[in-house]
């Protein structure tokens, strides 16, 4: 057998096995990731009954509306900034006509941090910031009791484009519960620039696959219709 014919025969075995193997591996994270991500709910952060409180907030003075790529209205309040307080993260409260309401955070660009997993946030232009996210010994407990927490270590960096959404951790070691993220952009508030995220709840039955990074890389790629 020459040359030739021994590529041919190789190529001809090794070319299907790498396909089955990148076909395995899509089906893996189908069903680990995207499944349950389909089949979540994103919930209330702040549960109410009031039916008014979108409009409420919607008709107060200085409040900034937008409607996302799924056509859903959002309002959140200007925050509100006292004397001496430092300025470099605000926060402020969220609705949408939808129901879903969350809390609204405002950081400093050209300031390192950021809310949660994510470690740094860098401008790249009016709709798309550079993304860095990383463990950051993240906890959710108090001296006598751990809720959750991520064991895993990990950096890694990604473009991050406005009204994306993405789960930073999840909240408790069943995986039913995690927070989700939207990026809202930037805001100039009394001249000063702030990157501006706001985050909520979302639960699944099923339970997500609280492996890092692959849990927020995974939830980057998804569409979260509800936001």
């Amino acid at each position: 057998m020459n040359a030739a014919n021994t590529l041919f025969v190789i190529s001809t075995i090794l070319v299907p096995l790498m396909l089955i193997s990148l076909n395995y591996s899509a089906i893996i994270d189908f069903y680990a990731h995207d499944v349950p991500l389909n089949k979540s709910v994103i919930m209330a952060n702040f549960p109410s009954d009031d039916p008014e409180n979108f409009q409420n907030i919607r008709k107060e003075k200085d409040s900034i509306c937008y409607a996302t790529p799924s056509m859903n209205q959002y309002c959140y309040k200007k925050p509100r900034i006292f004397d001496g307080q430092e300025r470099d993260h605000l926060y402020s409260l969220i609705i949408g006509d939808n129901g879903i309401n969350g809390e609204v955070h405002f950081d400093r660009v050209g300031l390192e941090g950021g809310i949660f997993t994510i470690k740094n946030m860098v401008l790249l232009d009016e709709d798309s910031a550079l993304f860095t996210f990383s463990d950051k010994d993240y906890r959710i407990g108090n001296k006598d009791r751990t809720t959750y927490e991520i064991t895993e270590d990990f950096e890694f960096t990604t473009v991050v484009e406005k009204y994306d959404a993405f789960i930073t951790h999840c909240g408790n070691f069943d995986g039913t519960g995690a927070t989700l993220v939207q990026y809202l952009g930037v805001a100039t508030i009394d001249e000063l620039d702030y990157f501006v995220t706001w985050h909520t709840v979302i639960t699944s039955e099923q339970g997500l696959a609280c492996k890092y990074p692959e849990i927020i890389q995974h939830s980057l790629k998804h569409i979260f219709g509800e936001l």
